[in-house]
């Protein structure tokens, strides 16, 4: 170990001979960062760009080169390095670059898909992503908000606070299991998909890639990664200050504050937000909102510059959301036979539902989480150390029959602990031809669930009351990764990188006295080859295997088995990026085809009240996604996105196992897969533009449509959703320092299911389902200063 170690630091000690690391900030007037600023050493090949939070980092020959800074809109500037380690620019806007027509938006947007930053347009996979200016002129609060923006990408949630349902690509996330995207935040891996129901705010990139992510963000990464970056603290001090009302009760509270501590060497950030909501949807028996919440969220962060290499800082969060919970409607009739019932049209109208459970459900999570980073750059390669806990408490209460009798209810509680350790070496030269970072990992996730049952008055249903589910879930992994990229020629690039998981899954299940434990070992290629034809114009083609763990059920039943297994996928994807008209016009696509061995589906086995996770044992997704953005004016942009999943099961296999009684879900063969929008659809249009000097206006309409959605591998045509569209805009008035935003969401009000469950098939009497938010509008008001 000794050697090895010695043996490192030596490499890293050669690597770094004779090279000095320049690191800064890039903002404009007002002390906002400007990401995807060119600095380049004057004289030479060699440059950087600023990331989504305007940093920069660049290694120059000697103490006595000039950096060049320059970006579109911008007066280019020179700054001679000298003695100089950090240098912070401030960019004026030039009016003659602002007079151009030049498109915003993808061509400016600045990501960190594979782990370094660059422009979205030179990136080799599909990425959809936004910088700060484009979340909020979008009005980007939540995943569930970008999704609406992203081909292939559906968000829905049901039931509890945390209860989420994300589907990317043909492959839907489950209850019980894994999300199928790697969920990072400041680039820490969140296990917990539970957290994908936070708020965001304060952010400067969200980020979607799409296809296997393996070999760059790990196990589940099955479908790809979300990407969150929040902004981070700055040299130069300001605050922001935000209120805002909407209809349903709605209330808003929100405050951002950043600035030095000891200039130029310690910086913090602080930032906490306050939302309320009495709720829009009504419970008809009980008279009362269903979906009332209350949200706080307070985030602090610190930075700091120890010397001119070394680098650290820490993240400390803590939100609470309480909500409503088991709020599914029913069919308005009531009664279908000898037990009250009937079936759901699973294409909502007006009156062909209700929601009239006699108990009215509650939920909330409560989160803390930190991080501390620490960066220290040896000149041509970094060695980054980060180091988080996470701790998650979510609980449910609510109705189990969700009619206006008194007879089942349902709690759940569920607490998980995470800790992670990631060690990563990076390359920082820019100037060759090999870029490349190796690592370790070490994670492990501890949930603690409680689930009970059956509150009942009437024996005939069962006992008055009983435990459900009462255990213990661990898992510990330990990860190898690298990822290279070699340039072949100047317009040919291919890419290596691969992921070593070691998974140790172990169960301690108090309810019925049993104890579990399996191992896993997973390698996850990535091949990549790219070919940027011209400046304008990229092509790739890319190879990636997925993983997403499998985990144990509370127990067997004829449903499902007490352990579910690995879910593994081998992705081909075609792709193509574009730019043309001067920059006018983006147009980018893909294409993709899956295989899926053991993909996990969910089911709530109403007999035994245990819900569990099962297996098909093969299915196949063929697929593309189309997207492009036109600058038709000075002040006029339209955008536009498609995409088509076309997830079909090959073969399903046998499931269950208790009491040798199993379900044949080879019956299925050739059905598609639920959960599954068959397509997705959104067009849009930005408008941005100075009223005066003083004045600017700021506009954003975007139309999504959700296609077709089977809810049962039946594929019956009575519990299959059709295509529906929504409707949002979001428009904003700046003066100096004050900002003016009106927003609406749902603008026609039209009633669609986030879920849709058949009871025919999980021994129920009833079809539920969960409705999605109605018309939703409102107003807020800020300050900087």
């Amino acid at each position: 170990m000794k050697h090895t170690v010695s043996l490192l630091f030596l490499l890293i000690t050669t690597l770094s001979f004779s090279q000095t690391t320049i690191s800064g900030n890039v903002t404009d007037k007002k002390g906002e960062p400007i990401p995807g600023v060119n600095i380049i050493e004057k004289g030479t090949t060699n440059g950087s760009i600023s990331d989504f939070n305007g940093n920069f980092e660049i290694n120059v020959s000697s103490n006595d080169a000039v950096l060049e800074f320059s970006f579109i809109g911008f007066e280019s500037q020179e700054i001679s390095v000298s003695e100089k380690n950090q240098i912070d620019v401030t960019l004026n806007e030039s009016a003659e670059s602002l007079d151009e027509v030049v498109i915003r938006g993808f061509t400016g947007v600045i990501g960190k898909s594979r782990k370094r930053t660059e422009s979205i347009q030179v990136t080799p996979e599909s990425v959809t992503a936004l910088n700060a200016e484009g979340i909020e002129s979008a009005g980007i609060s939540d995943v569930s908000s970008f999704s609406t923006l992203v081909p292939n990408l559906k968000f829905n949630s049901a039931q509890a606070v945390g209860l989420n349902f994300i589907t990317v690509r043909g492959i839907p996330q489950v209850r019980g299991g894994d999300a199928p995207l790697a969920f990072v935040v400041d680039g820490v891996t969140i296990p917990d998909p539970s957290l994908l129901s936070q708020d965001l705010y304060d952010l400067a990139l969200v980020e979607v890639v799409k296809g296997p992510q393996g070999a760059l963000y790990g196990k589940n990464a099955i479908g790809g990664a979300v990407n969150i970056y929040t902004k981070e603290p700055t040299n130069k001090g300001s605050n922001r200050l935000k209120f805002g009302i909407g209809n349903g009760g709605s209330l808003l509270s929100q405050f951002v504050s950043s600035g030095a501590i000891s200039k130029d060497k310690v910086f913090y950030r602080f930032s906490t937000q306050y939302k309320t909501f009495d709720g829009l949807l009504t419970n008809e028996f009980l008279n009362q909102n269903v979906d009332f919440s209350d949200n706080f969220n307070i985030r602090g962060q610190i930075k700091a510059r120890l010397s001119k290499s070394f680098t650290v800082s820490a993240t400390y969060q803590h939100f609470k959301i309480d909500g409503g919970a088991t709020y599914y409607s029913v069919n308005p009739i009531g009664f279908d036979g000898e037990f009250p019932g009937g079936v759901l049209d699973p294409n909502p109208k007006e009156g062909n539902n209700v929601i009239v459970a006699d108990v009215l459900g509650k939920s909330d999570m409560i989160n803390n989480y930190g991080n501390f980073k620490m960066d220290y750059n040896f000149g041509n390669v970094k060695l980054q150390s980060i180091t988080s806990i996470n701790k998650v408490e979510r609980s449910t209460f609510g109705d189990l029959d969700f009619i206006d009798l008194d007879l089942f209810t349902q709690g759940e509680e569920a607490t998980t602990k995470t800790f992670n350790q990631e060690l990563r070496i990076n390359n920082t030269n820019t100037d060759t031809k090999l870029d490349w970072s190796l690592g370790g990992f070490y994670q492990k996730v501890e949930k603690d669930v409680y689930q009970n049952g059956a509150d009942g008055v009437d024996a005939e249903f069962g006992p008055a009351e009983y435990d459900v589910a009462d255990y213990v879930n661990e898992i510990k992994t330990i990860a190898l990764f690298g990822f290279a990229d070699y340039k072949l020629t100047e317009k040919l690039t291919a890419s290596v990188g691969f992921r070593y998981d070691i998974d140790k899954f172990s169960q301690v299940d108090a309810l019925f006295v049993t104890s579990s434990e399996r191992d896993n070992n997973e390698f996850q290629p990535k091949v990549s080859l790219s070919y940027q034809a011209s400046k304008n114009a990229l092509f790739y083609a890319n190879y990636g295997k997925g993983y997403r763990n499998g985990g144990y059920n509370a127990d067997a039943t004829d449903l499902f088995n007490r352990e579910f297994d690995d879910e593994t996928s081998d992705n081909y994807e075609l792709g193509f990026k574009t730019t043309s008209w001067n920059n006018r016009l983006i147009f980018n696509g893909s294409i993709f085809s899956s295989k899926l061995n053991n993909q996990q589906q969910y089911i709530l086995d109403l007999n035994t009240f245990i819900a569990g996770v099962y297996n098909y044992d093969e299915t196949k997704i063929f697929g593309f996604e189309l997207e492009s953005r036109a600058r038709l004016s000075n002040w006029l942009d339209v955008f536009a996105n498609f995409g088509m999943a076309d997830a079909e099961i090959v073969d399903g296999g046998t499931s269950g196992g208790s009491d040798g009684a199993f379900t044949d879900n080879t019956t299925y063969n050739g059905k598609k897969t639920p959960f599954v929008p068959v397509s997705s659809f959104g067009i849009g249009l930005e408008s941005s533009f100075k009223v005066t000097d003083n004045l600017n206006f700021n506009g954003f309409l975007n139309l999504d449509t959700t296609g077709k959605t089977y809810w049962h591998e039946s594929n019956l045509a009575i519990h299959t959703t059709d295509a529906y569209s929504l409707l949002d805009a979001r428009i904003g008035l700046s003066y100096k320092n004050w900002q003016l935003d009106i927003w609406g969401k749902n603008l026609t009000d039209k009633q669609y299911y986030q879920e849709f469950s058949p009871g025919e098939f999980v021994g129920s009497p009833d079809d539920v389902a969960w409705r999605g938010q109605p018309l939703s509008v409102g107003t807020a008001i800020s300050i900087k200063f």
